[in-house]
């Protein structure tokens, strides 16, 4: 028996069993499946599949090295080489050499003399392969940013800065706040009445406009006190000084504060103990008159019940918990909405002027925090396994290619391929860590008592650092995208250009910084204290960059006014016309020439190579017959009731009459003129001739193949030459020059040439 014959046996027997297994499964079990269900096995397949190849190979590769190198094996004798006896020998004969002749000389017809660069086809075989790999990484990666936005996010932030902001009818928005001494007004009104609400009086309440939305834990309310009067624009010291009630010193420890904790504890400066809230939360709240920090000032906590929230609000305001010396207060809560499932980190501020005056601010981000797997759809689990799969493979190039060839760590590229994996690295970790605290988190509201305060900001931090590194990987893999472009004459002609024309470059970028930077800082003198916009001189940076560069429609040009009309008209349109159009025009021509001068470069460069699609052509040949077969894509000949003499005349006939029309047309006349081909060198000439004289003798040599295969199959003639050279190979192995007797130095024999 063959060994066609042994793997067509073994593969009906493998498919038999799975078929067998498979309907086994369906019968007992079927495909009808509960969702729960079905995403628990989809899971377990996949985590079994990943712990197989990432853990459990290595694990059996190591015991076996270990094995090997312990305990080694001795060699086996040196055998010669026999073929199996079998019955595949006597079907090897002259008919299969011209087979496998016929389809080498096909494919060899393709690579004319210009396929025949080495250093060029290596060259786009690594770019074939970086192409491959990157391409569908940034497409999985896109992919995975779309499954993962909601935009009923964005729609519930809305929502919530208006609500709470706003006056409605059952409350007092916080913009109608005008003085400290009315901010416990608000926290009765929206903070405590407005989550006290219950229609139906069945002692389950719920927020007034939104009966699905839930407080979790309590409100907060935190306030930054400063230890001195403090003048300027640079950073105030907020007092960390321990008070009795009433703000009352010298302070001393009663022996009984830990049993009143409650009445104690807001004259008693917060000291953050948790680790994860010092890393994460340890920044400063940016805000319309000055910065605060996040782990200082004294805290309050409200209760769930509305009668307990009333006594600790009447008991501030007796004690007189805020006064003049307040310089912040931060009202930190958050909501969930069951039905979105989704968390509401809200922090609202108050900020107290030293002209008596507050300024109000809301700040609400809509996050999701629990991700569910068993909640998530069947789309977004298959995004996920797909971009977990392709960064597996990303991981293992990049891992191989440093391991045999670590001095390509060099280039810039493979510092770039190294920031992407350090990326990836550092977004799946922080994607854990949040998951793990927020589960630690649910666990301790599950048996949280009424005056606990979970603060999910240090969630909801993770979240944003998680998005901040996505956007960079994106941002990375699109630069790393440029590398494999290269391939496309545009994208080297232009990478050419950068690289002549930095100076320039650099020149001009520096020249637009200073005069943005002087138009910047007069914007800040004249209009700071009258515009929003140029309050400060970042803001103002941003603002005037966003304007010039047409990303920004908020700005009017009364807000430029308040130094003189004609001033302001002046800059104004210094703003929108010398920045955006003249400087740019600068940045524009000064590499003006390092484009031409480059381009003349890449004409001369890529006149005798070939191209990255002709190289796919020819490489993924096998595709393009595939694809170029189809049924719907492949083109068949109609005669048309003519000869194919007379539908090739008509052809060339046809060609020739759209020349002389295009020749004729008077508006075309200086197109035709620029678009006349330039004369060939004699190079360029010698080159086309023998790609056309090597083109004919490929055709000529599979014609005489085809011929020769004509004969064979139809007079299915074996010589007695033929029959001893099996015998002698089926004896011993033949070398190379051991050749069937009808084939000498790869020609055929003088009795099928005269046939032919």
């Amino acid at each position: 028996m063959d060994q066609k014959s042994k793997n067509c046996i073994f593969f009906m027997f493998t498919t038999a069993i799975i078929l067998t297994c498979m309907g086994l499964m369906i019968y007992y079990s079927g495909f009808e499946h509960e969702t729960r269900n079905a995403k628990n096995i989809f899971i377990a397949i996949v985590i079994v599949i990943f712990f197989q190849l990432l853990i459990g190979e290595p694990i059996k590769l190591l015991l076996i090295a270990l094995d090997m190198s312990i305990w080694p094996r001795s060699m086996p004798k040196y055998r010669k080489y026999q073929d199996e006896e079998d019955d595949n020998d006597e079907e090897y004969n002259r008919l299969n050499f011209l087979k496998r002749r016929l389809r080498a000389m096909r494919v060899q017809i393709l690579i004319t003399e210009r396929y025949r660069n080495e250093a060029l086809t290596q060259e786009y075989r690594i770019i074939a392969q970086d192409l491959f790999l990157y391409g569908k990484y940034f497409l999985i990666l896109i992919g995975v940013v779309l499954v993962s936005r909601d935009e009923l996010l964005y729609y519930n932030t809305h929502r919530l800065n208006l609500l709470l902001m706003n006056n409605h009818s059952t409350y007092v928005g916080l913009k109608e706040v005008y003085h400290l001494n009315q901010l416990f007004d608000f926290v009765k009104s929206s903070l405590i009445d407005a989550f006290s609400y219950d229609a139906n009086d069945t002692g389950v309440y719920s927020w007034v406009h939104s009966f699905q939305t839930k407080m979790v834990s309590v409100v907060r309310i935190r306030q930054l006190r400063l230890a001195k009067e403090h003048m300027g624009w640079d950073d105030p010291e907020f007092t960390d000084q321990p008070y009795l009630p009433n703000w009352q010193l010298p302070y001393y420890h009663m022996h009984y504060a830990e049993k009143y904790w409650r009445i104690y504890e807001p004259w008693i400066p917060h000291v953050e103990t948790n680790f994860a809230s010092r890393v994460l939360l340890n920044f400063n709240h940016i805000g319309k008159f000055q910065n605060y920090p996040e782990l200082k000032g004294y805290v309050s906590l409200l209760a769930r019940q509305k009668q307990n929230s009333m006594k600790i609000i009447e008991f501030l305001t007796e004690s007189h918990w805020l006064t003049y010396n307040t310089s912040a207060v931060f009202l930190d809560f958050t909501l969930y909405n069951v039905d979105a499932d989704m968390f509401s980190v809200c922090t609202l501020r108050v900020e107290q002027t030293p002209f008596g005056g507050i300024i109000p601010d809301v700040y609400c981000d809509s996050i999701e925090l629990i991700d569910d797997v068993l909640q998530i759809g069947y789309v977004t689990l298959v995004v996920l396994l797909i971009y977990f799969i392709v960064l597996l493979q990303f991981i293992h190039s990049f891992m191989v290619q440093l391991w045999y060839e670590p001095f390509r760590l060099r280039s810039m590229w493979n510092k770039l391929d190294l920031i992407i994996f350090i990326l990836n690295i550092a977004m799946i970790g922080v994607v854990l860590t949040r998951t793990t605290i927020v589960g630690g988190m649910l666990k301790r509201l599950e048996g949280a008592n009424k005056l606990d305060f979970l603060d999910f900001r240090k969630p909801a931090r993770l979240l944003a650092l998680a998005n901040i590194l996505t956007g960079f990987l994106i941002c990375a893999t699109t630069l790393r995208l440029w590398k494999v472009m290269q391939f496309a004459k545009v994208f080297q002609i232009f990478t050419k250009t950068l690289y002549l024309a930095w100076k320039a470059l650099a020149i001009t970028a520096l020249a637009i910084t200073i005069i943005l930077m002087a138009f910047v800082i007069a914007f800040v003198t004249i209009n700071g204290n009258n515009s929003s916009h140029f309050i400060r001189p970042v803001k103002s940076v941003v603002t005037s960059l966003c304007f010039s560069f047409g990303f920004m429609s908020e700005i009017k040009p009364n807000e430029l006014f308040h130094g003189g009309k004609y001033l302001g008209i002046v800059m104004y349109a210094a703003l929108g016309f010398v920045i955006s159009v003249l400087l740019i025009n600068v940045f524009v021509t000064l590499i003006h020439d390092y484009f031409t001068a480059a381009k003349i470069i890449g004409d001369a460069k890529f006149k005798r190579q070939i191209t990255f699609l002709e190289f796919l052509r020819v490489e993924f040949n096998a595709v393009h017959q595939f694809i170029h077969n189809l049924p719907f894509i492949k083109k068949h000949y109609k005669r048309n009731n003519r000869t194919v003499a007379e539908n090739i005349q008509r052809i060339l006939d046809e060609r020739e009459r759209q020349k002389i029309l295009k020749a004729r047309s008077a508006s075309s006349i200086l197109t035709s003129v620029a678009t006349i081909e330039v004369e060939k060198d004699e190079e360029t000439l010698q080159a086309e001739y023998r790609e056309h004289i090597e083109h004919i003798c490929a055709i000529s040599k599979i014609l005489h193949i085809q011929i020769e295969i004509l004969e064979r199959v139809v007079f299915n003639e074996v010589s007695d030459e033929t029959k001893d050279w099996q015998r002698r190979r089926r004896s011993k192995r033949p070398d190379e020059s051991d050749q069937p007797p009808d084939h000498q130095d790869g020609k055929p024999s003088h009795r099928y040439d005269s046939f032919v």
